[in-house]
């Protein structure tokens, strides 16, 4: 079973206390396709206290199973749909450790190569990567070519050869992706070692050092001299 998170509800019916989605949006596990979802058959299952409804892909018609558990709200409900066949790859939750801008690119990039959009998923890969450098760098030099902020951020963060190397191919795999060429398309393998990579970077720019950040500050407090020893 998939759970289905509370953001892709779009409409909540109540039956007995508890809470199940009258519609929400998601990913077809049959067809693979994002569609909205509207639940039918909706019955309270009182002796294993949950709400079921059935609905079915406006697309490809096929039925999808729904079950929701919790009796204290909608904000407390835990929702899951069965089969969980042609579930997308999912993001990383990182939101609160980037800044807002270049989490939407990166959502971006996972909903295009979700959507199998491989070209457009390269495109966004290079976006998000260009956010993710200019960030890094001082305001009065963040208005410049990819490959100089790459190694303007390499010059102050020390990066490593091998993470000045995954950016550089990221930013081909880009530039490959932005220009057409019949012969030469990103294809789904190649999309998602992208995707992949720039996960990686994001984490080793942003994730890591906010997270040695926090362990830092919890050790600093730990180590600190009581009042009074």
């Amino acid at each position: 079973m998939r759970q289905i998170t509370h953001s892709q509800v779009r409409k909540w019916t109540n039956l007995g206390n508890i809470y199940i989605p009258a519609s929400f949006s998601t990913w077809c596990p049959h067809c693979s396709e994002k569609v909205t979802f509207a639940t039918t058959q909706q019955y309270l299952d009182k002796p294993r206290a949950c709400a079921i409804a059935s609905s079915k892909c406006p697309g490809c018609d096929h039925h999808v199973g729904v079950w929701s558990f919790g009796m204290h709200g909608p904000e407390s409900a835990e929702v899951f749909i069965h089969p969980n066949t042609g579930e997308p790859r999912p993001s990383k939750p990182i939101s609160s450790l980037v800044p807002e801008a270049l989490f939407r690119s990166y959502l971006s990039t996972v909903d295009a190569y979700n959507s199998g959009n491989y070209v457009a998923t390269a495109v966004c890969c290079r976006r998000t990567l260009e956010g993710l450098f200019q960030g890094l760098l001082p305001d009065n030099e963040t208005n410049q070519t990819l490959a100089r902020a790459i190694r303007a951020v390499a010059e102050s963060v020390d990066l490593s050869e091998p993470i000045r190397k995954l950016a550089d191919v990221l930013r081909h795999g880009g530039n490959l992706g932005a220009h057409f060429d019949a012969e030469k398309e990103p294809d789904e393998q190649m999309a998602l070692q992208m995707l992949k990579l720039l996960e990686n970077l994001i984490d080793y720019l942003h994730v890591l050092p906010k997270e040695i950040n926090s362990l830092e500050g919890l050790l600093d407090r730990d180590n600190a001299p009581h009042q009074g020893a």
